[in-house]
């Protein structure tokens, strides 16, 4: 890997990492699927410049369904979900959670493409499993029902994850990554769209309640969250898979739980323990023997 790209992994660590800080921050006045929605629309913008800018075709309409089941899968569902986590459980649960998704990927990839299930992943899976156990029963978080609840929705969307980079590997092969990147980011805004204007109308968010000086730190999360950490991540990203292939581009999966962690530590004050420790290093220890023979490609945060 050239030194370039070994900047480029570390930043893409990084930045990911800040997306478990930037979804603490603005779930609470935005909501989770208002945090989700102005994520992917300011990611789609930016791809949207990318694909001008370098020249490629999105070809929208002939490939929707593709699409539109990669941004839901990928991206609308599971943003929404981590988002929602992040109202009750810590980054680095969140980011540990995340890190389980090429597990979940080597199922998927079992299940819808036929690729062998080895007893390797088996025992991986098992471990990154009583990782997330290790990790929620002695972390720094107490274990509470909304503790719980956050921990299985962050779990449910490395599932989608799984799901939705299998369903990628079958499906959009031939199309350009970058497309497929800004055609499930305007998909997954228009899923978002309407979802959040129903649930405004049963549960408003809170920043309709509030002073500017008390939405302008979220605001300026949620920015983030969809400028950096989507749309300047998924270039960076692809970028990679380009010049390094994935099965270098996939690393970057071990450093997201350690800079959420870090993160998390330093902008937000969270604890990190022992339990911590042991239980993110089970998960990523499971995730590497899952990926020793066949990496996958990594879900994103």
């Amino acid at each position: 890997m050239s030194g370039w790209n070994y900047l480029r992994l570390l930043a893409l660590g990084a930045i990911w990492g800040m997306s478990f800080i930037f979804m603490r921050v603005a779930a609470p006045m935005f909501g989770a699927v208002g945090t989700a929605l102005i994520r992917v629309s300011l990611g789609a913008m930016v791809l949207i410049g990318l694909l001008r800018w370098q020249g490629v075709r999105l070809r929208l309409w002939s490939n929707w369904r593709t699409y539109g089941v990669i941004g839901l899968m990928n991206t609308a569902v599971p943003f929404s979900l981590f988002a929602w986590a992040a109202l009750s459980i810590p980054s680095a649960y969140m980011a540990t959670m995340n890190a389980l998704a090429p597990l979940f990927t080597a199922v998927f990839a079992w299940i819808l493409i036929g690729e062998a299930l080895t007893w390797q992943r088996f025992v991986a899976f098992g471990i990154g499993l009583v990782g997330v156990a290790v990790l929620v029963g002695i972390g720094p978080a107490t274990i509470t029902l909304s503790v719980i609840l956050g921990v299985l929705a962050a779990l449910l969307a490395a599932v989608c994850y799984g799901f939705a980079a299998a369903f990628t590997r079958r499906s959009a092969m031939s199309l350009p990554p970058l497309a497929v990147a800004a055609g499930s980011q305007i998909t997954s805004t228009l899923i978002l769209l309407p979802v959040f204007l129903i649930n405004s109308l049963f549960k408003p968010p809170l920043v309709l309640q509030a002073t500017p000086s008390e939405w302008s730190t979220p605001l300026a999360a949620a920015l983030l969250l969809g400028i950096l950490c989507t749309g300047i991540a998924y270039s960076l990203f692809f970028r990679l898979i380009a010049d390094e292939g994935a099965t270098r581009a996939i690393t970057v999966t071990f450093l997201v739980p350690v800079a959420a962690s870090l993160w998390a530590t330093i902008f937000l004050h969270e604890s990190v323990t022992i339990g911590s420790f042991a239980g993110i290093a089970m998960v990523l220890f499971g995730t590497a023997m899952s990926l020793r023979n066949k990496p996958k490609l990594p879900a994103k945060a």
